[in-house]
């Protein structure tokens, strides 16, 4: 396989990561609360009983386009580079309109005819006070975006759990993250809690606890300081509140990633602090809301590609990017973590290495996938650690997900695909145009169907895993940020 050093150009794309990922932020005020449904029987009985905590806040798709690895006979089937198409963003406003209210008017008359003139009169007067009340509608909300910026699915028993950023259309932010529950099923929307901190990264649930991790506003130079105003947030079902659990002083800066190991009660956070600043991974106990230690402080140089964590060998997969900047060679691999050392998965050369930084990663059935990136040209490997294999070339920043034992990839952009992989040699079994902008997750809604998060449209889809077809769509404009008067 040819693998090759990055040149100085592209290594100082890698410099703009944070950046491309839009998540940019100076506001710090609390925009307004979004009240919680009320509906006491959404969640599962162990969901619902979770610990109390301090309370610090209360279709149908176009046709399916082959990727350029899908090797098809049909003449129809065009490669994924080729695949366009303009997705609009769903656009709604309501508007409340006020009860008509009448007036009385009251009128005196000294002669024979007052009470018919006083009642004509007050019947007149009734009439126009009427119209012009009914005239005199609520304005319909104006949006900050066109997006509430789904970032992240869960699934535990017929729940499913969505967090939603709720940035500005420039990327500032101004509200507080939101918690939404839906009918696995089904998605009917259950509850939303709005959390304690903004800009949420994760949702995952261990233990009957929900659990949200959050990289907060960002400050000066795309910094996520290490303060009170992010962190790993608890969630209290009963009380239909969230509130932060372990603080950013605590992790040492905002939460990218954040993946937990239910079994033993553990998370693993990927902490971002300031621009030249190493990342790191932080394990955590979330049982008592502590931090454990620093993963690997002296072994990963600049840990800020993807976590997964494979409950199946109780590993830790960890994608590394590094740029020695006085060689201008990349350094970039998969480091597993068994609990106590870090190991490359990879047999490559350091020298030789793919210069790509792993951008994605999934475990299933104790074997990882790997997608790496240059923002440029994307590959996926469905062999990472055979420095033989070829990737196979999909669209640059894709994000892999794996619903039932089987592995699927989402390509981002304007263009974006969902697509079947098969696991033997990285080919699309199928792939489809996507409904929305920037697909980010998806989870398992059944053995057939599984839900999709855009984070580029205000969708939420529920699409049949056999071909990608759309099964339902459900609309999630109304947790877009809403304007706040200046």
């Amino acid at each position: 396989m040819n693998r090759k050093i990055l040149t100085l150009l592209t290594a100082a794309s890698f410099a703009l990561f944070f950046g491309a990922c839009g998540d940019d932020n100076s506001a710090s005020s609390n925009g307004p609360e979004i009240s919680c449904l009320d509906n006491e029987d959404c969640l599962d009985e162990d969901l619902s009983s979770a610990d109390d905590e301090p309370t610090s806040s209360s279709s149908k798709k176009g046709d399916a386009k082959s990727s350029s690895s899908v090797k098809d006979s049909k003449d129809e089937n065009k490669s994924s580079s080729s695949v366009k198409k303009d997705n609009d963003e769903g656009k709604s406003s309501s508007s409340e309109t006020k009860d008509d209210k009448s007036s009385d008017s009251k009128s005196e008359s000294s002669n024979s005819k007052g009470d018919s003139s006083s009642s004509e009169t007050q019947e007149s007067s009734s009439s126009e006070a009427s119209e012009s009340s009914s005239s005199e509608e609520v304005k319909p909300v104006e949006y900050a975006n066109t997006t509430p910026n789904l970032a992240d699915l869960e699934v535990s028993g017929d729940t499913l759990f969505a967090v939603f950023q709720r940035q500005n259309a420039d990327y500032s932010i101004t509200h507080n993250g939101l918690l939404a529950m839906y009918k696995l099923s089904d998605g009917t929307l259950l509850d939303t809690i709005q959390l304690a901190t903004k800009n949420p990264s994760a949702v995952k649930v261990a233990g009957g606890n929900v659990y949200v991790a959050t990289a907060g506003a960002y400050g000066a130079g795309y910094s996520l300081p290490a303060d009170n105003n992010r962190g790993i947030e608890k969630v209290d079902l009963s009380k239909k509140t969230s509130s932060l659990f372990i603080a950013g002083t605590k992790l040492g800066g905002g939460v990218n990633d954040f993946v937990v190991d239910a079994k033993n009660s553990k998370g693993y956070t990927l902490i971002y602090n300031a621009y030249g600043v190493t990342p790191k991974i932080v394990e955590i106990n979330l049982s008592a809301g502590s931090v454990i230690k620093t993963i690997g402080e002296s072994e990963l140089k600049d840990p800020e590609g993807s976590l997964e964590f494979d409950a199946t060998k109780g590993i830790l997969y960890i994608g590394e990017r590094f740029l020695d900047w006085d060689t201008f060679e990349m350094h970039n691999n998969v480091y597993a973590y068994d609990g106590t050392t870090l190991e490359y998965i990879s047999d490559l050369d350091p020298e030789l290495e793919e210069y790509r930084q792993p951008y994605s990663i999934k475990a299933i059935n104790g074997v990882p996938y790997v997608f790496v990136s240059d923002y440029n040209t994307g590959a996926l490997y469905v062999d990472y650690a055979d420095s033989e294999s070829e990737g196979t070339d999909f669209y640059q920043d894709s994000r892999l997900a794996a619903v039932n034992g089987e592995l699927f990839l989402m390509e981002r952009g304007d263009a974006a695909t969902i697509a079947k992989i098969n696991t033997a040699d990285g080919s699309a079994t199928w792939q489809s145009i996507a409904s929305g902008k920037n697909p980010y997750d998806m989870v398992a809604a059944s053995a057939s169907t599984a839900w999709v998060a855009y984070y580029g449209s205000p969708v939420l889809e529920l699409i049949s895993t056999s071909n990608g077809s759309s099964v339902k769509l459900i609309d999630t404009k109304e947790f877009c940020a809403v304007k706040v008067a200046d």
